[in-house]
């Protein structure tokens, strides 16, 4: 086995590493957008990334082997001068580079070797693995002088910290770098480039002056990734988690004529969902999204890239700007979208999983029998994780236990903060209230 290091990559390179034969298999250690103490291990081979049941086998297989040596007598030394250390340091980089660039001449569909001459792009990967993506756009013409955070550094300095594009901090900062270069788009990443974020101008004079920059994300993001499939592949289906937005069911179903699936929450799933449904026939699944950014789509073998997802992005943008048309937000213009929407984590203090399922179904239960009698409630038949209820007055709200921590979530989409208070969180309060010595409701109310 020869073991190759590859020094600073993104996530999603490891897998085109694999499939286009550089290597058989691939690991990235990363924390993503976690602390550094929570940095893990994503494994790849050609034919995607290893799912949790892969995972569990490969541990057991590694037990196996351990055992097996140490039974012999023969431990491998882990560090110093005798340690098992990689044969090669190799630079990979260049080839994935290149296969986006090459995806971003499709998207344009322009001979030019400039395709994005002319377009002013902020990107921001706040210190991470993303940063070649702005050399990238460079080459392709672009304006990228205004850029941020491009100098990877680990530490993630205080000023900007750990880059996660749905960070409050990270969006306002790249909107600011956007707004005072007129930029066409500004585009964030996360630690290593697998979920993206992006920021638009709500307005373009006639004399090209652009302003009023707001975030492209969570729905809206989904929304503008449906809108470039509507086109490529009209009635395929999009797979998103489950706490989407009543108001982007209706614009993707009702606007755009696809199919919309939503799933249980966590990247794994979504995409998980998606392939089975396009294998079973079931549906053409050509794009699987969560609300948080992670993003994969049928065309790049289903793994969730952000550096890709920013390539269908642009390309949006630059075949529009050729056009003369608008910005993009005037795509998703019939996008229903309301002002109150939070989510809330109540955390269960004595810190047990077992008391978080107990008090989650208890509250559960009570809150299905007390929709038959709350006309303002109507149950989401079709939810499959926690319980979701539609609002009459418009917009939803959901429980859903966290499979990690002892939280209950509680996800609110509602016309007003009033209305949420009202007809949501506050019956919600007064039920939690019931195990208020394990209960924190802080959060809440």
């Amino acid at each position: 086995v020869k073991v190759l290091y590859t020094g600073l990559a993104s996530t999603p390179s490891m897998y085109e590493f694999c499939r286009s034969g550089k290597c058989d298999a691939a690991v990235m250690v990363t924390a993503s957008h976690l602390p550094e103490d929570k940095n893990g291990l994503k494994f790849f081979t050609k034919y995607g990334g290893l799912e949790k049941s892969d995972v569990d086998e490969l541990i057991e297989l590694a037990k196996e082997e351990a055992y097996h040596w140490y039974d012999m007598g023969i431990v491998p030394p882990s560090s110093g001068n005798a340690g098992v250390l990689c044969s090669e340091l190799v630079d990979f980089m260049p080839h994935y580079k290149n296969t986006l660039k090459n995806a971003i001449f499709r998207e344009v569909g322009t001979a030019s070797s400039t395709p994005l001459a002319g377009l002013k792009i902020v990107v921001n990967p706040g210190n991470g693995a993303g940063f070649f993506f702005n050399e990238l756009l460079r080459d392709l013409g672009a304006d990228v002088g205004n850029s941020l955070h491009l100098t990877p550094d680990g530490t993630f300095p205080q000023s900007s910290g750990i880059p996660n594009p749905e960070k409050k901090a990270m969006v306002e900062e790249t909107m600011r770098a956007c707004d005072a270069c007129n930029a066409d788009i500004g585009v964030m990443f996360d630690t290593d480039a697998d979920r993206s974020g992006f920021v638009l101008p709500r307005n373009i004079d006639d004399t090209g002056v652009k302003s009023d920059y707001e975030p492209l994300n969570r729905n809206r993001l989904i929304a503008l990734i449906s809108v470039v499939f509507s086109l490529s592949s009209p009635g395929c289906t999009i797979v998103t988690d489950s706490t989407t937005s009543e108001g982007l069911n209706k614009f993707l179903e009702n606007d755009l004529g696809l199919k919309h699936h939503r799933f249980l929450r966590g990247y794994a799933n979504v995409i998980g969902k998606a392939k089975k449904l396009t294998e079973s026939g079931e549906g053409n699944a050509e794009v699987a999204i969560e609300t948080s950014g992670h993003c994969a789509m049928k065309e790049n073998g289903y793994i969730d890239d952000g550096t890709y997802t920013a390539v269908k992005i642009i390309g949006l943008l630059a075949r529009n700007a050729a056009a003369g048309s608008d910005s993009l937000l005037s795509l998703i213009s019939n996008l229903e979208e309301l002002p109150f929407d939070e989510e809330f984590r109540v955390k269960v203090t004595d810190g047990s999983l077992v008391t978080t399922t107990d008090i989650f179904r208890d509250v559960s239960q009570t809150l299905k029998e007390k929709c038959l009698s709350e006309n303002s409630w109507s149950l989401d038949e079709k939810n499959l994780e926690g319980v979701r209820f539609r609002l009459s007055s418009g917009g939803f709200f959901m429980i859903r236990q966290s499979l990690h921590d002892p939280v209950i979530s509680v996800q609110v989409e509602s016309i007003s903060k009033d209305e949420a208070y009202a007809k949501v969180l506050k019956p919600l309060t007064d039920l939690f209230s019931k195990y208020d010595t394990v209960v924190d409701v802080s959060t809440i109310m």
